[in-house]
């Protein structure tokens, strides 16, 4: 992996990765934290005085002077890139208590070449890898029909009742296919050869009259002979149909996926809080590992 910007990134909190989305020949991803921001803008000017420039205006842009490289993935695959601008955007102007970073990232020209560089299209959801320089067309999957999708949410859910310990629990309703449902429904996503399922099913404990949520995601085939956590489904008993106001517990949602290294693949996952909307956040999965390569508030909103 070369190493552009990623000594900046690991000094900010080990985040050599941005979310973000495309835009005709380049892509736009956000990093939040003052010490990335501050970071960056002494690399780029060589000053350390971006608190003084953002309490003069909201915005700061700045050109690079020498060569920025990362890469930008996508569902079409990844292709390499080039920084060519840096706005910072003073603390709480973009819906966060923070600066942010916004890093504008041109592709090369004519659609990315050959050699198997796949441009994405404009405003898609695209994840930009800020140490590496590769690149290489998404694996080629096949979407489950509607029916055999339902199916696999459907029985997922059940199995999340099965592997959490605790009171016995009693689907209420058979889950649907939509992402953006906060309850009763779930999302299947090709993986190669297996499948990331979202889900968030109510259940009605025996001895209660609660209704109690289980969310999580999984990697699984089509038999459940090997399921693989990525999120383990976590329990929680909902107040009126919402999570009460003391409970930090999210619902989570499977959105989409972009190719990875090595041909391999990062799910983005949509993490809902009912009691504060500035705890919800959008985020990149590596789904071998869990681990989280990426993420950003779902409320940010830069002007």
């Amino acid at each position: 992996m070369l190493l552009v910007l990623g000594l900046l990134a690991c000094a900010s909190g080990n985040r050599p990765a941005a979310l973000g989305w495309s835009l005709g020949g380049e892509a736009h991803v956000f990093i939040t934290g003052d010490r990335f921001a501050r970071d960056l803008y002494r690399d780029l000017t060589g000053s350390g005085r971006l608190a003084d420039s953002l309490g003069r205006r909201a915005r700061v842009s700045v050109e690079p002077r020498k060569a920025h490289r990362a890469t930008v993935l996508s569902a079409n695959g990844a292709t390499p890139a080039r920084l060519t601008l840096a706005r910072f955007h003073a603390a709480a102007t973009c819906g966060d208590p923070g600066i942010v970073t916004e890093l504008v990232l041109a592709f090369p020209p004519g659609g990315g070449g050959g050699g198997g560089h796949s441009t994405p299209p404009s405003h898609v959801t695209v994840v930009a890898l800020l140490e590496a320089t590769f690149a290489g067309a998404a694996e080629s999957s096949r979407p489950l029909v509607w029916t055999a999708a339902r199916e696999l949410v459907y029985q997922i859910a059940q199995r999340a009742e099965r592997d959490t310990r605790g009171e016995r629990l009693g689907l209420l309703h058979r889950p649907i296919l939509d992402p953006d449902q906060a309850a009763d429904a779930g999302e299947v996503v090709p993986v190669g050869n297996r499948w990331a399922v979202g889900f968030r099913a109510t259940f009605s404990p025996e001895s209660a009259a609660d209704t109690m949520l289980l969310t999580g995601v999984a990697l699984t085939d089509l038999g459940l002979h090997e399921v693989h956590w990525i999120v383990r489904p976590r329990r929680t008993r909902l107040t009126a149909g919402m999570i009460p106001g003391i409970s930090t517990a999210v619902r989570f949602s499977v959105r989409g996926s972009v190719a990875g290294p090595r041909g391999g693949t990062f799910l983005l996952v949509d993490e809902f809080a009912d009691v504060s909307a500035r705890d919800s956040r959008a985020t990149a999965v590596d789904p071998a590992t869990g681990r989280v390569i990426a993420a950003q508030p779902l409320a940010l909103r830069c002007p």
